[in-house]
């Protein structure tokens, strides 16, 4: 495997070098095309955007944007161009006939003509863009979508076709929780945390756009069973000044705020960003549990309520410099920090096998959380007089620490000597490095990839939980509950990819190696888990293009899902004495082979999406529940068998007038398991869908309604069902200060449904439950555009295009 990346890295280095040596021969001669836009009063216009064309293919060459006093320059090589000039409320422009040949270029003073009717039309065009449908990924518009001002990432990712988010936070595709969550096209230092609790961190006001890719190919990490969701930053690429300041109000208790810039000239690039947020977010969970044994029968309920506070600020600045027309530089770094406080009241009621009361049992916690992180990353790239042959390089460092620390008081009813005190202590931190190079060369209708990873992550997990012995008026460590976890994962990476097209049919084969070494220490009872292996992971990619817009693609893939670090640790919470839950260090990654089928099809005013897939997975991860005879359930995950799950799913959109769109999209899918822990089977064959339904309205221009609603059936499991859901959210928005700025009202979760009810059972045990992460509630959000009022249709050309692999 060593042997393989070395020559991988050698192969690559050597093109860089070739290609550049070869680029040294000759150096590329450029020339001025200047000139200064003006109104029909004869003032300069600023940020006006300016295209220049090749006159032969009409491909874009270069672009820019006008200075304060309405002057202009770019440097283009000799040739024929045409130029398009396009700015808010004036006419469209084209200027052709440009031909540069060994001098500059003056265009002199060139004058728009005023235009009511172009805001308009625009508006109705990025209306249509909330989603953007295709084969092999789905893009979701974040800025598109009123209920996102003020909102966190998990609620954006929420309202996302094909993506599910439950009420802990958890983010599911297409009915599955092993999907991978990546940030600008690579995993997030942050991630060592859950993934829920990063994006609750994330001010959705710092997200451009969201890709959901089903089935990846061989350039992305094979992590992921259902495939990739990717979430992609705003980085403005107009020249000036540009960005937005927002703040919001909302009830219950959630405040927020922040600002994005963005100043871009001719050589560089500045970005940067910082949001505020403080929220409460209340929840509940109420639970009953049967416990029936051959000597014995009982049974009690739970009622817990919970208030969560949070405070998180966040700050990301960035540079990216343009050393010369191939070669770019660009070194950024992210900042958070924060703290929470959640307090936990639990009432145990306890009855015996005739339903008489024997006991209340009451559980107080209050806990306090410190949180903070860095990333700081870099990215070369360079491009070359071949169109499409593109070197990337990418190294990046992240660190956090996550600290908890809690008090726990317990008083019995019936029994004093319940009545304890308890301390728990968490305290966890965390290195991890990425270092990645990518390389694409272009051959005749078609492209040769390949590309070279590797990431060094560390955490230690350092707990404990107390209890006050009144015997000795001290505090003692209860046993099984102090421990130092480490935990190191290296994961080693090369992929190949040859992509080829041939007239309508195009198609791609690749492979990727990874190699993985794991180990995790604990410390205190000197136990060692170490774990390495080798895997190949092919994909194939083959479409067609059929006649009136009409495609279809057919892709197969192979992946894995890896435990994450805290599956492993031996301790999770302490909160609820009753219903503990434990990592396992044995378990095993599982494996997934994944086959789709999509067909796209374009109307002029709609479009639809249409997949069926199959995937099959073995030495699955699940999480079972197991009881002992003292009425405690232990949850913990281990490998059960094998899964197979096929399904279909419609996306697509339709516009039933110029001021009303409707979204939606459709999941059905079947899901049979067979799987045996400790002599007991684990099947299942299950039926389940869900839909999301999103209706925008345009009410004179400036006014925008939306209405968003998804349904999920229930979904039985091995061990229980999971009970329908359903929910409702309503948004409304007008412009203000001549379009400058936006006033936003959402309610999420209107009729307080999104509630996750289960029943489990066991050998010995039945359980109920309902849970609620968050209640319900308002928000009222206000939005201040610099220098962009509504996008314009001219950002289209300059803006990037996709996600880095």
């Amino acid at each position: 495997m060593k042997i393989s990346l070395t020559i991988l890295l050698v192969l690559v280095l050597f093109i860089s070098a070739f290609s550049q040596k070869k680029g040294m021969r000759k150096k590329a001669v450029t020339y001025s095309l200047y000139g200064q836009i003006m109104d029909d009063k004869g003032k300069g216009l600023p940020y006006v955007s300016v295209g220049i064309f090749n006159s032969n293919d009409s491909n874009y060459v270069k672009g820019a944007a006008t200075e304060p006093n309405g002057r202009f320059s770019v440097q283009i090589p000799a040739g024929n161009y045409y130029a398009k000039i396009s700015f808010l409320s004036f006419e469209d422009k084209t200027i052709n006939n440009i031909i540069v040949v060994s001098r500059d270029v003056d265009l002199k003073k060139i004058k728009l003509k005023p235009s009511v009717n172009n805001l308009e039309e625009f508006v109705v065009v990025e209306e249509k863009r909330l989603m953007e449908l295709d084969l092999d990924k789905r893009v979701f518009n974040v800025s598109k979508d009123l209920t996102s001002q003020g909102a966190d990432a998990t609620e954006i990712l929420d309202n996302v076709p094909s993506v599910e988010v439950d009420v802990d936070g958890n983010i599911s595709l297409r009915g599955s929780g092993n999907v991978r969550v990546l940030i600008n096209g690579k995993p997030s230092g942050m991630m060592g945390m859950t993934t829920a609790d990063v994006l609750k961190q994330m001010d959705a006001t710092q997200i451009e756009k969201i890709e959901v890719i089903t089935n990846p190919s061989a350039r992305y990490d094979a992590e992921g069973e259902v495939g990739i969701i990717n979430i992609i930053l705003k980085k403005d690429r107009r020249e000036g000044v540009n960005g937005s300041v927002n703040a919001n109000v909302g009830f219950p208790n959630n405040y927020g705020g922040g600002f994005n810039v963005t100043f871009k000239q001719k050589h560089f690039n500045v970005f940067t960003g910082y949001g505020v947020s403080f929220r409460n977010s209340p929840g509940s969970n109420i639970s009953s549990q049967e416990f029936n044994y051959p000597d014995t029968a009982f049974s009690y309920n739970s009622d817990s309520k919970t208030q969560r506070f949070s405070f998180n600020n966040n700050f990301r600045l960035g540079t990216e410099i343009f050393i010369n027309n191939y070669n770019s530089l660009t070194i950024s770094g992210r900042y958070s920090f924060g703290d929470g406080d959640n307090e936990t009241n639990l009432v145990y009621s306890d009855f015996d096998a005739f339903g008489e009361a024997v006991q209340v049992v009451k559980r107080d916690e209050i806990e306090d959380k410190d949180r903070n992180s860095y990333e700081v990353s870099m990215n070369y790239r360079k491009t070359f007089k071949k169109k499409d042959q593109l070197l990337t390089f990418d190294i990046s460092k992240s660190q956090r620490t996550d600290d908890e620390s809690s008090i726990i008081t317990q008083t019995n009813s019936s029994v004093a000597s319940q009545n304890i005190e308890q301390r728990v202590f968490n305290d966890e931190g965390g290195d991890n490095w990425l270092f990645q190079t990518d390389y694409v060369h272009p051959i005749k209708n078609g492209k040769i990839e390949f590309g070279l990873k590797h990431t060094i992550k560390h955490i230690d997990d350092d707990y404990a939980v107390e209890q006050f012995n009144n015997a000795i008026n001290d505090w003692e460590f209860i046993p099984g509950f102090k421990n130092l976890v480490l935990y190191d994962e290296n994961v080693s990476a090369s992929y190949l990819m040859f992509g080829k097209k041939i007239k309508k049919f195009s198609y791609q084969i690749g492979v990727r190696a990874e190699y993985t070494d794991v180990k995790t220490e604990l410390v205190t009872t000197n136990d060692v888990n170490k774990r390495d292996y080798l895997n190949f992971f092919p994909s194939t990619h083959f479409s067609y293009k059929l006649k009136k817009d009409n495609s279809i693609q057919l892709g197969y893939s192979r992946r894995i899902r890896r435990p994450h670090h805290y599956w492993l640790l031996p301790f999770f919470s302490f909160t609820d004495s009753r219903s503990n839950v434990s990592g396992n260090p044995n378990i095993n990654p599982e494996y997934t082979d994944s086959y789709e089928l999509g067909h796209l099809k374009n109307w002029s005013k709609a479009s639809l999406l249409s997949s069926i897939y199959y995937r099959y997975t073995t030495s699955t991860m699940d999480w079972v529940v197991l009881s002992d005879a003292e009425g405690i359930t232990r949850r913990m995950p281990v490998n059960l068998g094998v899964k197979d799950a096929f399904g279909v799913e419609f996306s697509g959109s339709y516009e039933f007038a110029k001021w009303w769109t409707v979204r939606g999209s459709y999941n059905f899918f079947r899901e049979i398991r067979d799987g045996e822990f400790q002599g007991v089977e684990y099947d299942v064959d299950t039926y389940v869908w869900s839909t999301r339904i999103n209706s925008k309205w345009k009410i004179k221009k400036k006014i925008s309604l939306q209405a968003s609603g998804n349904y999920r059936a229930p979904k039985q499991s091995p061990q229980g069902e999971t009970k329908a859901r359903y929910s409702l959210d309503l948004a409304f928005s007008f412009d203000v200060l001549k379009g400058n700025g936006t006033v936003s009202f959402t309610g999420k979760d209107v009729f307080n449904s999104r509630n996750r009810n289960s029943i489990s059972f066991g050998e010995n045990f039945v359980s109920e439950s309902k849970r609620q992460w968050r209640s319900r509630y308002v928000r009222v959000s206000f939005t201040y555009r610099i220098n962009q009022k509504k996008k314009r249709g001219a950002d289209r050309i300059y803006q990037d295009g996709g996600s880095e692999g």
